[in-house]
C-alpha cells in the first residue's frame, strides 16, 4: 500500500494527548519539533509539537503537561488549546482520553469510539462566545461522523479490539466518582466515565473543527467491582497491577493510530462540523475571519 502524501499546511491535523502523553514525548522526541505554548486571547495554550510519522504530519498537544500529569482536567485551559490549534490551521482533531469503564463487559486497555456524551462538569469555560449571543449550535452528532467512520475502518484493518460506540460521562474532577454516582450513570446507560472531553469537543465545534475521541479503558469505575483501597497506588486500588500493562500497551500505540487515521481521512470534509456557524453567516452576524466571531478584532 502506498503511503499517503502529507496534508497541506492549510488543512492541518492535531492529536490531543491525554494521560500518559509525556511517555510518548520521551520515547518519540527525535520525531517531534517543539513549538512551545502559544499565546491566545484566553491565555497560554499547552505546549504544541510538530510530528512527522509515516509521511503524515500533525500537531501534538499534551493537555495535561509535558513531563507528567501536571494539569488536572478541571484546570486545563481548553479554550486556549482549541484556539491555538485553530490558529495553526487545524481543521481536524483526534483526542485521546483514558476513562473508567462503567460497563463491565469492557476490558482494561480496550479502545472505544464514543458516539455520545453527557456533560456533568461545573463551572468550566465552555464557550468562546460569552456575551456575544452566538453559540446556539446543535450537538448531534457530538463527534465528527466522518472521522468516526474512518476510525472504525482503520481499527478493523489494524485488527485491534475496539468498541465502535459508547456514551461517555464527563465529570468535573479532580476527584474520582462515588459508587452512587456510578450507579446513576449506569442507569443512564453510560459506558465510560472521564474528565476531559467537555468542553473540549464543544469548543472545537464552535470553531468548526472536526473532533473525534478515541478512548482506552484505564480502570473499572467505583463499584463496578469490589476492590480494596490501596494507598499510594494509581487509582488507589481500582486498577490492578496486572492490568497496568494493558493500559501502557494501549497508550504506546497512539501515535501510530493517529498517523493511520489521519492518513486514511478524505482530503475534503463533508460533515456537519465544518458548517456549525452557517446560520450566523447567513444572518450576517459572522464573517470569514473566525477571530472576529468572539467579539475581538
Amino acid at each position: 500500500m502506498r503511503a499517503p502524501s502529507p496534508r497541506p499546511a492549510g488543512h492541518r491535523l492535531a492529536l490531543i494527548g491525554g494521560s500518559g502523553a509525556h511517555t510518548l514525548l520521551a520515547s518519540h522526541g527525535p520525531q517531534m519539533t517543539r513549538l512551545g505554548p502559544l499565546p491566545t486571547p484566553f491565555g497560554l495554550s499547552a505546549p504544541l509539537y510538530q510530528v512527522g510519522l509515516r509521511e503524515v504530519r500533525f500537531l501534538f498537544l499534551p493537555r495535561h503537561g509535558e513531563s507528567g500529569y501536571e494539569m488536572a482536567a478541571p484546570w486545563v485551559n481548553y479554550r486556549a488549546n482549541i484556539y491555538a490549534l485553530r490558529e495553526q490551521g487545524v481543521s481536524r482533531i483526534l483526542s485521546w482520553s483514558g476513562p473508567g469503564a462503567i460497563d463491565n463487559s469492557l476490558k482494561i486497555g480496550e479502545y472505544v469510539l464514543p458516539d455520545d456524551l453527557i456533560d456533568e462538569t461545573k463551572g468550566r469555560e465552555s464557550s468562546f462566545y460569552k456575551g456575544t449571543g452566538l453559540g446556539f449550535i446543535r450537538q448531534h452528532p457530538v463527534f465528527c461522523p466522518e472521522m468516526h467512520d474512518a476510525a472504525v475502518v482503520m481499527f478493523s484493518r489494524l485488527s485491534r479490539q475496539f468498541r465502535p460506540q459508547g456514551i461517555y460521562v464527563c465529570t468535573q474532577g479532580p476527584r474520582l466518582e462515588t459508587a452512587a454516582e456510578i450507579r446513576r450513570y449506569r442507569e443512564w446507560k453510560a459506558h465510560l466515565v472521564g474528565m476531559t472531553l467537555a468542553p473540549e469537543c464543544f469548543l472545537a465545534r464552535e470553531l468548526e473543527i472536526c473532533y473525534l475521541p478515541i478512548c482506552y479503558v484505564t480502570n473499572y469505575a467505583e463499584g463496578v467491582y469490589q476492590r480494596e483501597a490501596q494507598a499510594g497506588e494509581l487509582f488507589e486500588g481500582l486498577l490492578a497491577k496486572a492490568e497496568r500493562e494493558a493500559v501502557d500497551e494501549a497508550v504506546s500505540h497512539f501515535l501510530d493510530i493517529a498517523a493511520a487515521l489521519f492518513g486514511a481521512l478524505p482530503r475534503e470534509r463533508n460533515c456537519p462540523c465544518r458548517t456549525a456557524m452557517e446560520r450566523y453567516r447567513r444572518e450576517g452576524r459572522v464573517g470569514d475571519d473566525w477571530h472576529t466571531w468572539m467579539g475581538r478584532p
